[in-house]
C-alpha cells in the first residue's frame, strides 16, 4: 500500500516547493519541507484518492504561498558580492613592456649594432624587474598571460640578437636588413602585448 506522501500529486507539490525554496538556508528549507511532509502524512488517509489529495493540497495552499511564508519567516541567504579584480597592476606592467619595446625599436632604427643581449640586459634590468613584480601580483591574468608578459621583452631582444648574428654571418654588416628584421620582430611583440591588454580588460569587466 502506498503512503499518502508517495502520491504523484504530493510528489509534484513537494518538488515545486523545494525549487521555490532555493534561496532559503538549507537547514530552514529542510525544516519547511519536513513540516509540509508531516502535515500531509497526518491529514491524508492511506490510499487517498486524487480528489482527496487535491482538496488537501488546496487547503494547504499553493507551493508559492508556502514558500512566501517561509521567506517571510526566514530571510533568504545572502552572498558576499564578488570583488572584481583591479586591472591596474596589469596595465602598468603593459606600459613598462611597451616602453621597453619602444626602446628596442629605437635602438634597431638608430643603432642596430647595439642590438646585443648583454648591452640591453643592463639597460632593461630595472624596468623589467618592476614589470615582473607587477605581473606576478596581477589578479586579472592567467598563468599563460603572466608568462607572456614576463618574457615578452627578453624573448624579443634575444630573437633580435640571434637574428642580427645570423644575418651578419650570412651577408655581412648591412643595416637595412637588420633594421627591417628588428622592426618585424618588435611589431610581433607589440601584437602579443595588445593581446595582454585585451585579456586584462576582459578579466576585469
Amino acid at each position: 500500500m502506498t503512503t499518502p506522501v508517495s502520491h504523484p500529486l504530493v510528489g509534484a507539490y513537494l518538488r515545486d516547493l523545494d525549487r521555490l525554496l532555493h534561496g532559503v538556508e538549507p537547514g530552514e528549507r529542510a525544516e519547511v519541507l519536513a513540516g509540509v511532509h508531516e502535515h500531509l502524512d497526518a491529514t491524508l488517509p492511506a490510499g487517498a484518492s486524487d480528489s482527496d489529495v487535491r482538496r488537501t493540497l488546496t487547503e494547504l495552499g499553493s507551493p508559492q504561498s508556502v514558500a512566501d511564508e517561509a521567506y517571510a519567516s526566514h530571510p533568504p541567504m545572502t552572498f558576499p558580492e564578488r570583488r572584481r579584480p583591479s586591472p591596474w597592476l596589469a596595465q602598468v606592467a603593459c606600459v613598462l613592456n611597451a616602453l621597453m619595446l619602444v626602446l628596442v625599436l629605437w635602438l634597431a632604427l638608430l643603432q642596430p649594432h647595439v642590438m646585443e643581449w648583454i648591452g640591453l640586459a643592463v639597460g632593461f634590468a630595472i624596468p623589467w624587474f618592476f614589470q615582473v613584480v607587477l605581473t606576478s601580483m596581477s589578479e586579472v591574468w592567467s598563468s599563460a598571460d603572466r608568462f607572456r608578459s614576463i618574457f615578452l621583452v627578453p624573448a624579443t631582444v634575444t630573437v633580435i640578437a640571434l637574428s642580427t648574428s645570423l644575418i651578419t654571418g650570412l651577408i655581412g654588416w648591412m643595416p637595412a636588413p637588420l633594421v627591417v628584421t628588428a622592426v618585424v620582430i618588435v611589431l610581433a611583440a607589440a601584437w602579443v602585448l595588445l593581446g595582454l591588454v585585451r585579456s586584462a580588460q576582459r578579466s576585469a569587466s
